[in-house]
Order: structure tokens, then C-alpha cells, then sequence
């Protein structure tokens, strides 16, 4: 009965959205045929427009193509149920073989659809893409094996792989890419020492193909990982859309900062180290992007990882003891030549990668290579370095949040303004609740307090306001 209800609501919907293809005819015939009569464009371009527009426009899901794919849903959910309630009458070899041709016949289905219907060849295909991580997990329940989590999830992407390279929908490939990430540091980073914590004397526990943490040398673990991270930048560069080709970059760097903070050959565990690293590590990330030439909004997730870190080192002041702790020296070769790498990254990339006007794309150099000198307090054993050390910070990062509103203004970029606004009111919102926290034990502390942020909120808002309306920020 719910079943029915909820057809008929969706026929009720689409019914009243439109029928066919696109529901609401396109506007642009009409604006076409105007201009005609008009005078601006002549008859025959603009029959040349309208067939360009129709050999090119996207298909579109309307409302009988959605209808038609929740159609499908109820069928696949009644299949299920009679499948799920015969389970145990049902042999091993029927499960594999209904499996296999069940998987074949969305493949092929999938292929002869794909430039005919874009409303049953994205559903065929991701089914397709998630149905062998499905046949896997039958395959071992079917003959009761058991053994290390990761491999059903590799053999799974392996034979994703060629429809995530063939697929001509930007759809599979960022899944791919995804699958492979999580893939890639639960191998590394997590299942060892999971099955480490939960282990008991009567359940061997069998290594990862991807455990590279411990004291064991796995050198095949390793070359796995390099192959799967080779992977992840060719298929991000070659199937991802173009403003998503790139974040493999910030997977290489979260992927070595976690060398060292976990139990590998590579660990770190005096703080001063890993903040030193850490920083050269997500300003290398920053300086690659740059040299990349990609856009302000490419960049941006490189861009809020390095302000994120600034803003947590301007809280180093509070602090009362000195950095301590072992390291490695693989571990300090790699915050070494990360530290290398970032600074000649930046100092030989071209200036028109930061900006435009040469004086400014010089002053971002050295507010991006600042931090990394003065990151160097932490490595030291005098607590008043660190404190200078977090001051600075603090001064760095109200610069970099004010240059980024000034340049904004003057390329017209209105997300760096706003960038540098939020970060601005970060600062000294969070400054402000340092140095004036102890007025907040009173009504009168709070009715001041408030008064002085909306104020401050005011004052920051009509700056935006004025740089955005400016000559040189006009267009944002």
C-alpha cells in the first residue's frame, strides 16, 4: 500500500512539474526569434544558432525519465525481498551466477544507454560501478571466508577502475577517486592498529596489504601506497572536472603529515617538530597550487588549511613549557625537505601566479614564507620564544586577512574580501575573549562586550562594503 501511495505521489508531482524532457519549454527560441525581428541577428543565424544549441544542449532528467527511474527502484526493492525471504533455498552456485548475470546485464545495459538516455545510463552505471563490492561481500558470505577488510575494497576498486576511466559522466571518476582515498589511509593509517585494539588470543589477526604502521618492514605495503597515490593524481588529472583536478595535491600532503604522527619509520613526536612540519607542509601545498596557475577558488581549500594554521599558533602565547618529545631521522628528513621544497616553490614560481601587480605577488612570498621562519621558535627550549613566537603569529595573520581584502579590492576578487573579513573577525573576536574575558562575569561585562562586537562587526562590514563598491573593486 505504501508502495502505491507513493507512486501516485510522484505521478501528482511530475504530472504538475511538466511532462517530457524538460517540464518548461526553453526561453531562449523566443529571445532568438525577438532579436530577429529586431534586426540584431538575421534568419539564418538564427536557425544556425537554434540547431548548434541542439546538437550540444545536455540532456535533461524531466518528469517521465525521473518516473521511469523510480519505477526501476521499486522493481530492484520488490527483486530484493523475494530474494531476501528464499535466501536459504537458494544454492551457491544460483547466487553467483544470478550475481554475474545481473552484473553483466547492467554493464551492457549501461554501454548501449550512455549516449541515448542520460536518465537510465547514470543510475546503470553507478549501479555498476558499487555492484562488484556487492558480489564480494556474497562471494564471502556464500562460502563463510573471512580474512584482512582491505583487500575485498582494493580488488573492488580494481575493477572499477576501467569504468571510471571509460565513463564519459563526470560521476564514477569522483567516486573512484574518493574510494581510493579512504581506501588508501585506512590500509595505512587505521586497520593495523584497529585490529591491534580489538585483537584476542583465539583471532589471528592477518596484516593489511596497506599496513604501514609498526615495527614490521613491509616493503610491498609501501609500493602499494605509492602505486594508489600515483593513481589518484592521473585519474584526478585526466577524469576529474576541471575545479576538482587538483586536490590530489592536499591528499600527498595529508597523507605524509600522517607519517608522521603515526606509529611509522617516519614519526615525530616532539611537538615543535610537528608544528614546523606541519606548517612547511601545507605551505608547500599552497605554493604548488600556485605554480599549477589555478584559480582563487582552486586554491581555496589549500588557502583555509594555512590560515587554519596560523589561527591555531596565534594561541602558542598561553602556553608554559617548551616543546619535548623523540623524533626520527627519516622523520626530520621529511620536515626538512618539505620546509626546502616550500621555500624554493615559492621563490621561483612566477610572480603572476600570486597576483597580477608584482609588488603584491612579492609581499605574498614573504607572508607566505614568514610563518615557516618563525615556526622555527617551537624547535627551541625558551617558553619566551614561543610566546614571541605566537604573537607574531598573531600579527602575520591580521596582515594576511588585511592583504587579502586590499588585493581583493584591487583584482576583483570578491572572495578574497571575504575571506579576509572572516578571518579578520576571527582574530580579534578571539583576541578580544582573551584579553577581556574576565569582564564576562557580569551582566554589565556582557551588555559592553556585545556592544563593542557589533560595533567591530559594523565597522568591518562597511570596509567590505566600501572596498567591494571602490573603482578597483567594483566588479567583484
Amino acid at each position: 500500500m505504501a508502495e502505491v501511495l507513493l507512486l501516485v505521489l510522484a505521478v501528482a508531482f511530475f504530472a504538475r512539474r511538466g511532462r517530457g524532457a524538460g517540464g518548461a519549454a526553453p526561453r531562449w527560441p523566443s529571445v532568438l526569434a525577438s532579436a530577429e525581428r529586431a534586426g540584431i541577428i538575421t534568419g539564418a543565424q538564427r536557425t544556425a544558432l537554434l540547431a548548434h544549441a541542439a546538437a550540444t544542449e545536455p540532456p535533461r532528467l524531466g518528469g517521465v525519465a525521473w518516473l521511469g527511474v523510480l519505477a526501476g527502484l521499486f522493481v530492484v526493492a520488490g527483486i530484493s525481498l523475494l530474494i531476501a525471504r528464499n535466501w536459504d533455498q537458494i544454492g551457491p552456485g544460483i547466487r553467483v551466477a544470478g550475481f554475474l548475470v545481473m552484473l553483466a546485464s547492467v554493464g551492457e545495459a549501461a554501454i548501449r544507454l550512455r549516449g541515448r538516455s542520460a536518465a537510465a545510463s547514470v543510475p546503470l552505471e553507478l549501479m555498476w560501478f558499487f555492484l562488484p563490492l556487492l558480489g564480494i561481500g556474497l562471494y564471502g558470505q556464500t562460502f563463510q571466508l573471512s580474512g584482512d577488510p582491505i583487500h575485498p575494497f582494493l580488488v573492488w576498486l580494481a575493477l572499477a577502475l576501467p569504468l571510471a576511466w571509460m565513463s564519459e559522466r563526470p560521476v564514477v571518476a569522483p567516486l573512484h577517486v574518493c574510494a581510493l582515498a579512504v581506501v588508501l589511509f585506512a590500509g595505512n593509517y587505521v586497520m593495523e592498529p584497529f585490529a591491534f585494539a580489538f585483537r584476542t588470543l583465539t583471532t589471528p589477526t592477518l596484516p593489511s596489504p596497506l599496513a604501514i604502521t609498526g615495527d614490521a618492514a613491509r616493503p610491498l605495503a609501501w609500493a602499494l601506497s605509492a602505486a594508489i597515490l600515483v593513481l589518484i593524481a592521473a585519474e584526478s588529472l585526466r577524469r576529474l572536472p576541471r575545479g576538482h583536478r587538483h586536490h590530489f595535491v592536499g591528499i600527498c600532503v595529508v597523507w605524509t603529515f600522517c607519517l608522521l604522527v603515526t606509529a611509522t619509520p617516519f614519526r615525530l613526536r616532539h611537538e615543535g617538530w610537528l608544528v614546523f612540519a606541519a606548517l612547511a607542509l601545507v605551505t608547500l601545498w599552497v605554493a604548488v597550487m600556485s605554480m599549477l596557475d589555478t584559480s582563487f577558488e582552486e586554491r581555496a581549500a589549500s588557502i583555509g588549511v594555512w590560515l587554519a594554521a596560523l589561527y591555531g599558533l596565534t594561541f602558542t602565547w598561553h602556553l608554559n613549557q617548551v616543546a619535548s618529545g623523540t623524533t626520527t631521522t627519516l622523520g626530520l628528513v621529511v620536515a626538512g625537505g618539505a620546509a626546502l621544497a616550500a621555500a624554493a616553490t615559492v621563490l621561483l614560481a612566477p610572480p603572476a601566479r600570486f597576483s597580477p601587480h608584482r609588488a603584491w605577488a612579492i609581499g605574498a612570498k614573504a607572508m607566505m614564507l614568514a610563518p615557516l621562519v618563525v615556526a622555527t621558535a617551537y624547535l627551541g627550549d625558551e617558553v619566551t620564544r614561543v610566546w614571541l613566537a605566537g604573537g607574531v603569529m598573531n600579527v602575520l595573520l591580521v596582515a594576511a586577512a588585511v592583504g587579502l581584502m586590499w588585493h581583493g579590492s584591487l583584482v576583483h576578487q570578491r572572495a578574497q574580501v571575504n575571506l579576509g573579513v572572516v578571518v579578520l573577525i576571527a582574530v580579534l573576536v578571539t583576541r578580544f575573549l582573551d584579553v577581556f574575558g574576565t569582564m564576562l562575569r557580569s551582566g554589565i561585562g556582557f551588555i559592553v562586550a556585545g556592544c563593542l562586537l557589533a560595533a567591530l562587526a559594523w565597522a568591518l562590514e562597511r570596509t567590505r562594503r566600501r572596498l567591494l563598491a571602490s573603482p578597483a573593486g567594483g566588479r567583484a
